[in-house]
């Protein structure tokens, strides 16, 4: 995600402010009174937690409309995604890839929409600091979804290097990428994202801070740098970019160009190979399709991906060389213009994946219409059997063994029930 996590690191000295996840956290002319339940005085420490001033004619149609749209539809979309492929009959190495890349999908535009809803869509005034501790759930729910996003990256990189090992060497390559060897991955793809991301959820430090501004006082939250990453800053700077830069960016960009062209190259050499069996038996000739269809979905999913990911990474390297060297290139209003966009085509993109599946995968579409159907023949049986306990014919059955006395009571008895039951027997009493 482009947002301002790309630039997760500034300087707050002289007053310069600190750019952090899409949080400026710059001075206000404010003063801050003190610490809420502390003795501590850390007036030059502590800072009023200030969101990014996103131009609002432009924030509030995307963030307060179009995301929660777009993101309720992906949401339903990616489950049924997820239910489709960890059937048993459509598991297999491509789509447990394919599943664990819906799951984080899912993860990421739920975080990323529900703080952005909020504080972007909802909230009016972005110069009112934010009270705690809604800014520990901005910054957190900001860093799961870029940890989650990034595990997309990867997610869809081991994709496109397994498709294309498998098209290239079909005889070998299956063998190699076994059901759990692609378990595996999915799951190493997770387990790096969250080790390398980690670090952000102790960046900073955060309290209620008491502040007074035109002789008024209120409690807002306060942020400040932990002491640890405050004295590391700069090395620290230089590993994330360095890392985020070559493992997140460049090399699964890089990777994905590749295999995309490879994979394309094979498709188009798989019209010739497929001319060339139209005549042979049904059996072949339909796993042959299915493999190209498949190999064309992977290919679809990459394009794509490399659409979103390119120019993120393009305004990923200027924003880190405007960090580095202090050295202006995209003014704020425009990079805040260029991020609100790129964040919508993203989202847009992993909603798109659905689409794809059922155009090209005649497996899947076959799998979620039984699913459906099943589901929806469950809902009118019970409805039916519900409906059928309270008609007219079942009252009148049980109305058959009520009978009357003197005084007009009612005398409940089961005498035909024991003559039917006693035929059932063999009884001709």
């Amino acid at each position: 995600m482009t947002e301002f996590s790309d630039k997760v690191f500034g300087s707050d000295s002289e007053g310069q402010g600190v750019m952090n996840n899409q949080t400026v956290f710059h001075r206000m002319p404010v003063d801050i009174v003190s610490v809420s339940g502390s003795n501590e005085t850390p007036a030059d420490n502590y800072q009023p937690y200030i969101l990014v001033p996103f131009p609002k004619d432009l924030a509030f149609p995307v963030y307060g409309i179009l995301v929660p749209i777009i993101t309720i539809l992906t949401l339903v979309s990616n489950l049924l995604v997820i239910c489709v492929f960890l059937k048993k009959k459509m598991r297999s190495v491509t789509t447990l890839f394919l599943a664990g890349l819906a799951c984080s999908d899912t993860l990421s535009v739920i975080l990323w929409c529900v703080g952005h809803l909020y504080f972007y869509g909802i909230k009016s005034d972005y110069t009112i600091p934010v009270q705690y501790p809604l800014c520990v759930f901005h910054d957190y729910a900001l860093y799961l979804a870029v940890m989650f996003h990034a595990t997309s990256v990867w997610l869809t990189t081991t994709l496109g290097v397994q498709r294309c090992i498998i098209v290239v060497k079909p005889f070998w390559g299956p063998r190699l990428w076994t059901m759990k060897k692609s378990a595996f991955m999915t799951l190493m793809a997770y387990l790096l994202s969250v080790m390398f991301f980690l670090p952000l959820f102790f960046m900073n430090e955060y309290k209620e801070v008491e502040i007074t501004e035109n002789n008024t006082t209120s409690f807002v939250c306060g942020v400040k740098l932990n002491p640890f990453f405050r004295k590391r800053l700069y090395e620290y700077s230089i590993i994330n970019y360095s890392f985020r830069g070559i493992f997140v960016q460049f090399l699964p960009c890089t990777l994905m160009l590749i295999t995309t062209f490879v994979l394309a190259y094979k498709l188009k050499h798989g019209k010739i190979l497929q001319r060339c069996i139209s005549t042979a038996v049904e059996g072949p000739k339909r796993d042959f399709q299915h493999r190209q269809r498949t190999t064309l979905m992977v290919v679809i999913i990459m394009v794509i991906f490399l659409v979103v990911e390119i120019p993120n990474g393009v305004v990923f390297g200027i924003k880190v060389y405007e960090d580095l060297t202090n050295h202006v290139i995209i003014d704020n209003e425009t990079d805040y213009s260029i991020a609100i966009l790129q964040n919508f085509v993203l989202l847009l993109s992993y909603h798109c994946n659905f689409w794809i599946y059922v155009a090209l995968s005649a497996r899947f579409r076959e799998t979620l219409k039984v699913m459906i159907c099943r589901f929806k023949v469950k809902h009118t049986f019970e409805r039916m059997m519900t409906v059928s306990s309270f008609s007219p014919a079942n009252s009148l059955k049980r109305k058959r063994g009520v009978r009357y006395g003197a005084n007009g009571s009612e005398i409940r008895c089961d005498f035909e029930s024991k003559t039917y039951f006693s035929n059932l027997n063999g009884n001709g009493e």
